[in-house]
């Protein structure tokens, strides 16, 4: 997953507190940019932006002009947090910290540029990138998790007989049905590869298969165009978010081995021509130092 760092540019301008407003406009329109972080003795004491300058006479000074509450982030953090602490506290612009020390800033613009190239353009879906930074964040923050792996069934023959723009109708219409079944604010969906989707929940297992079958039997049920059957095997795998951190301190790798068992249970619902398999996530079964 993208982090904050990875949009931070090298060049960072910042302004003093007693500096005029007109010198912080001139900053702005020399060097193309939206805002000054306002630095008072090493410490961020406040941000500047064309807004403010707008508003305030030239003729005063930045620290009568600022905005002195602050959304900082740190580097490491994800596009995602990013993202959602843009829209909490409705501003355009994150400013990057460093142990206490300013070191650059992000814009929505470049956030939803970036956050662009990890989602599927044909569906809309996210990436598989994304659905992991989420599932992390329902590990984290969850009592229970599960990951409800679905894989097309005869899809293949679907594109050869079809073609394959019949075949895309096909996809953008099953993340339609997909994602009608899910709380998307809390919930995770992705296009995790070719004609494979993968779902993260906070859900109980039992509730994650009520969930699962739902899915199947809604795309089963589908009004397909040319009257085609469209199907999915669907695998689940999850459990109890404090027992599989306590089992493994290496939270991306429970949410791998949580897709890694939902994508075989999905192909073994396949094999057995079964529309759902559950795989319980037992932590004994983790790898160890893995």
């Amino acid at each position: 997953m993208p982090k904050v760092e990875g949009l931070i540019s090298r060049e960072l301008y910042t302004i003093g507190p007693l500096a005029g407003v007109a010198r912080a406009a001139y900053i702005m329109e020399h060097y193309g940019i939206g805002c000054l972080p306002v630095i008072d003795d090493g410490k961020l004491v406040g941000i500047v932006t064309s807004r403010d300058i707008r508003r305030a006479h030239p003729n005063r000074l930045v620290a009568d002009a600022m905005t002195r509450q602050v959304i900082t982030i740190s580097p490491t953090a994800s596009l995602l947090e990013a993202q959602r602490l843009m829209v909490k506290h409705n501003v355009e612009r994150l400013v990057v910290v460093q142990d206490e020390h300013v070191v650059g800033i992000i814009t929505s613009s470049q956030v939803s540029a970036e956050m662009a190239k990890y989602t599927d353009s044909l569906t809309g879906l996210y990436k598989a990138e994304i659905f992991c930074e989420k599932a992390l964040e329902i590990l984290k923050n969850s009592q229970e998790i599960a990951v409800i792996f679905l894989d097309l069934d005869n899809f293949g023959f679907i594109n050869k007989e079809y073609g394959h723009i019949f075949g895309d109708r096909v996809l953008i219409r099953t993340a339609a049905v997909l994602k009608n079944l899910m709380d998307v604010k809390k919930e995770a969906l992705c296009r995790y590869a070719g004609d494979e989707f993968a779902a993260a929940t906070c859900r109980s297992l039992t509730e994650a298969e009520k969930l699962a079958r739902e899915m199947t039997s809604a795309l089963a049920g589908e009004n397909w165009p040319d009257k085609i059957e469209v199907t999915v095997s669907a695998g689940i795998a999850g459990g109890a978010c404090e027992e599989l951190r306590r089992a493994h301190n290496d939270a991306d790798y429970i949410i791998k081995y949580l897709v890694n068992l939902a994508s075989l249970a999905s192909s073994r619902a396949k094999t057995i021509k079964q529309p759902v398999v559950v795989a319980r996530a037992c932590a004994t079964e983790f790898l160890p130092g893995a």
